[in-house]
């Protein structure tokens, strides 16, 4: 298990070499449940609350590309003006990136990204296209999953099916 606080503290040195204006008001909080984003940032009275995903935190998940990219990701939420993925969020984004070789953007790809396969959650449902055969899954049931007659394949338009 990898130790968040001492790759916090690594990534805010980073940021300070650069002088990005980030907010020291910070709590790092890790997220067990989390199984889509990799981490969150949101304003709490006092400041910042950023949520990192155990995964991350997880020997064979790959920490440039994981964790510290997300860190980073997200502490550039707290810069003002930067809670959304443009202007200056972009901005420093790009300067981090260049100075320190980060890949960090809007959104790390799930297959391929910095998380095995093997540590990504399983598909519990499966929806099929019975025209073209596309296969869409889900982790939890939605309104796909429980009334699928509401929705055609974004492909073909065709008709789907809940798998299994």
């Amino acid at each position: 298990m990898r130790d968040l606080q001492a790759c916090v503290l690594s990534c805010m040195r980073e940021l300070d070499a650069l002088k990005i204006p980030y907010s020291k008001n910070v709590r790092f909080v890790v997220n067990n449940r989390a199984v889509s984003r990799l981490g969150l940032c949101r304003k709490a009275p006092n400041g910042f609350i950023i949520e990192i995903a155990a995964v991350l935190l997880d020997e064979r998940t790959d920490e440039r590309t994981g964790l510290r990219d997300t860190v980073i990701h997200e502490l550039l939420h707290t810069c003002r003006g930067c809670m959304k993925h443009t202007g200056k969020w972009k901005e420093y984004a790009e300067r981090v990136n260049l100075a320190y070789g980060y890949d960090i953007k809007r959104v790390s790809p799930r297959a391929g990204g910095p998380v095995p396969s093997e540590l990504l959650p399983k598909p519990v449902y499966t929806v099929r296209c019975l025209s073209c055969g596309a296969v869409i899954t889900r982790q939890k049931r939605s309104a796909l999953i429980t009334d699928t007659s509401r929705f055609r394949c974004a492909k073909c338009g065709g008709r789907l099916k809940v798998e299994g």
